[in-house]
């Protein structure tokens, strides 16, 4: 069975959402120059607070107003001690992360002692006319309301960013704040803004996951999603349209493998693809630079052969399921590595502002 079809394409825009909300807030927060580390524990605790209200009350949009609020919590709260008490950002964010799992858990265990059980998701909404396009109509115009909210908010971020004063604040007090303040622009002001709408996002994240896509919520839900939507930031070098691609790309990731723990043997258009994507990084580092070194090239090159091979024998092998799970961070990885060079990081990322 091809698994590079509709039901995969349709399969990488539902994963990809989550991560394109998440990373969309984050944009922001380290634009400000606050690294939010904490955005898992947000995430997570959306998830929660979005199901428990929406289970409570019955109300789906109840769900999402009590997700996001919780998140821009956590993001109050991020400032509150990174910003306010100018804790170390890392140390903070992982603190917030191990709090909102022990917290969800326990307050599943006691608003849930059955376990948490199924209630009404989003409805899917079909765009007239362009849901019926071939192959691609059902994927990306049949996606529910949250859906099409995280690719609207991700354009008005990237117009805010770039042809607004608040955009042009955020922005210089990422990257030099004694010059933004000098114009005017309070940067401990504009950090905490920025972190706490990085947790709104987050939550809103969350409530895709419990109450728009599966409708329960399980300990743990988010699996790292918020690392990965940090790790999205750095591939797509802090622009909106690499944050857009970054997050397709981890979603079409996280599809694959999903549909390859289905399969009884691995099909050849996948390694046919794992050899595109080695012969795509050896010619991205050709056009880089003159010489590239043996220890790059090699590696690669190994691949290429091997997917070659592969293709023409089309072994009977699968893949272990546990390794399919990891491909989501294996691509991490990959994509952090090939984009270390290139980077438009903020100048005072993780770095606190001066008080004066």
């Amino acid at each position: 069975m091809e698994p590079f079809d509709a039901l995969w394409l349709a399969a990488t825009i539902r994963l990809a959402i989550p991560l394109l909300l998440a990373a969309t807030g984050e944009l922001i927060s380290e634009r400000s120059g606050v690294l939010n580390l904490g955005l898992e524990g947000m995430m997570l605790s959306g998830a929660f607070v979005g199901y428990w209200a929406a289970a409570s009350s019955g109300s789906i949009t109840a769900g999402i107003l009590a997700a996001i609020l919780a998140g821009a919590f956590g993001g109050l709260l991020m400032a509150a001690v990174a910003i306010g008490l100018r804790g170390d950002q890392v140390v903070v964010g992982i603190g917030l992360n191990i709090g909102a799992l022990g917290a969800t858990n326990y307050a599943l265990e006691r608003a849930f002692p059955g376990g948490s059980g199924p209630i009404d998701r989003l409805d899917p909404i079909a765009i007239p006319v362009l849901s019926e396009i071939p192959w691609i109509g059902g994927a990306l115009f049949e996606q529910n309301l949250l859906g099409y909210v995280a690719f609207v908010l991700i354009g008005v971020v990237a117009l805010m960013l770039a042809r607004t004063g608040l955009g042009l604040g955020i922005r210089a007090t990422g990257q030099n704040p004694s010059a933004a303040s000098a114009a005017g622009v309070s940067p401990l002001r504009t950090q905490w803004v920025s972190t706490t709408i990085a947790g709104a996002f987050a939550g809103l994240a969350g409530a895709y996951l419990s109450i728009g896509s599966v409708g329960v919520f399980r300990e743990a839900m988010t699996s790292g999603r918020g690392f990965i939507a940090i790790a999205i930031l750095v591939f797509g070098r802090w622009r909106p349209a690499g944050v857009l691609v970054g997050a397709l790309l981890f979603g079409a990731a996280d599809a694959l493998q999903l549909r390859l723990q289905a399969e009884s043997a691995v099909p050849a258009s996948v390694w046919l693809l794992i050899g595109i994507i080695a012969a795509l990084l050896i010619w991205r580092s050709l056009r880089r630079t003159e010489v590239v070194k043996l220890r790059t090239l090699g590696p690669l090159a190994a691949v290429i052969v091997a997917s070659l091979v592969l293709l023409v024998v089309r072994p009977d092998i699968s893949i272990p399921s546990q390794i399919l799970l990891a491909a989501q961070y294996v691509v991490a990885l990959v994509a952090l590595l090939a984009s270390r060079r290139e980077t438009n990081m903020p100048r005072f990322l993780a770095t606190p502002v001066p008080r004066n």
